[in-house]
């Protein structure tokens, strides 16, 4: 349970939400705290604040839900730091300002903090009603530091949009954060090796082979294994296979071409629809999966149901649910591994992310000799030098191993 001392509270629903909110109103009818909450604050242009930054989330909630999310979260911790530190309007920081939020998001108070991510809001009778567990930042693990280089420069990618955005609306006066982000010593010039994070063979092993017991030790966890072996094998994006308030992935998207050969059809990143290559050997675990829902073991280019079943018939389930479907599969994958005596790999699987099982089945094709082309059109890479950095490390295999056996 997160501490209550917390004085604000979120300020931007889901997408799915968001988008209901009608078009020349600034406030969700359905959640009337958040309205009370701005206009309590005791802060000249907090109110516009809030009404630009709706405006310009907006221009990404129907488009895409994870640029959605990104800029609603960055946008989201300024504002409240803004009020309610600074108490100024976010429009009224200078670069001094700015530099000293930076210095927050690197360590921020432990009242902003919560040890997990938790919906910002609950349905309760009608209504959308902040999550009092919510925080705006998520508590770092034992000696890891905040945000990774990649992450700093997300931050100051999206707060420069942002800022840019209140400038061509003649809200803002100028955008710091260039000069913000050219100062700043949390964002470090990396120069080492540049490789993807993703599972070893062994922990996939293992991975997989838990997700088989747990379907076969109990049916309902036949989802969690088809999402495991879905992500890794056709390397998708986890919003590649959430629904999404423009995009539903259904059974028909799995189709055959004249040759027999079968595609997944999906929307991405730029909103490009990609086809993904499929192996003989996944057609198997699909077939395993329709056939436990009661359908038939192929689908059809009729085939309207969703790809991933909620509770809620002929709807499909979100991101968040899916992440922690494969997070309790690595849970019970760490507890294995510690089993068998393979600690470093249990620490190194409990660090994790759905994202690594998208690594994880591009490095082992790449490995395998698969044409670098081929990978890249099913990752959805616009330049295959892109997928040839992120996945083709032979080159350091080979430096490593000329050092391993170099004397001291």
């Amino acid at each position: 349970m997160s501490d209550k001392s917390f004085p604000g509270l979120p300020l931007f629903d889901s997408a799915k939400y968001f988008n209901q909110i009608p078009r020349n109103a600034v406030f969700p009818d359905q959640s009337p705290a958040v309205e009370e909450f701005v206009l309590s604050l005791d802060i000249d242009g907090a109110l516009d604040d809030y009404r630009y930054t709706r405006d310009f989330l907006a221009s990404y909630s129907k488009k895409s839900q994870d640029t959605y999310d990104k800029f609603r979260g960055d946008a989201e911790r300024l504002l409240l730091w803004a009020w309610l530190i600074q108490r100024k309007s976010v429009v009224a920081l200078r670069r001094r300002d700015l530099e000293e939020y930076t210095d927050f998001v690197a360590k921020p108070d432990s009242n902003w903090q919560a040890p997990a991510t938790v919906r910002r809001f609950l349905s309760s009778g009608g209504q959308r009603l902040p999550n009092e567990d919510w925080r705006p930042f998520r508590l770092a693990g034992a000696g890891k530091g905040r945000l990774n280089t990649k992450s700093w420069q997300g931050l100051f990618s999206n707060l420069s949009v942002y800022f840019n955005y209140l400038m061509a609306e003649d809200y803002a006066p100028g955008n710091h954060i260039p000069i913000v982000k050219k100062n700043c010593p949390y964002l470090r010039q990396e120069t080492g090796i540049n490789t993807a994070k993703r599972l070893s063979e062994l922990q996939w092993e293992y991975l997989l082979s838990t997700a088989v017991a747990m379907a076969d030790a109990d049916q309902t966890h036949e989802r969690t294994l088809f999402v495991i072996a879905t992500l890794k094998s056709l390397k998708l994006r986890i919003s590649e296979l959430s629904e999404r308030p423009n995009w539903l992935p259904v059974m028909s998207h799995f189709h055959r071409d004249h040759e027999g050969n079968w595609w997944y059809r999906t929307f991405g990143k730029g909103s490009k629809e990609r086809d993904v290559s499929i192996s003989d050997e996944y057609l198997k675990f699909l077939k395993r999966y329709r056939v436990y829902r009661g359908l038939p073991p192929l689908p059809s280019k009729d085939s309207s149901e969703p790809v991933i079943e909620s509770r809620v018939k002929k709807r499909g389930i979100g991101s968040r649910q899916l992440r922690n479907i494969v997070e309790a599969a690595f849970t019970e994958s760490c507890e294995s591994l510690l089993k068998d005596g393979f600690e470093v790999e249990a620490s190194e699987l409990r660090a994790a992310t759905t994202h690594w099982l998208r690594h994880t089945g591009a490095s082992m094709e790449v490995a395998a000799g698969r044409n670098l082309a081929h990978v890249q059109a099913d990752l959805g890479h616009g330049s295959i030098r892109t997928t040839d950095e992120l996945y083709v490390d032979s080159d350091n295999m080979e430096r490593a191993s000329s050092a391993k056996g170099q004397d001291v």
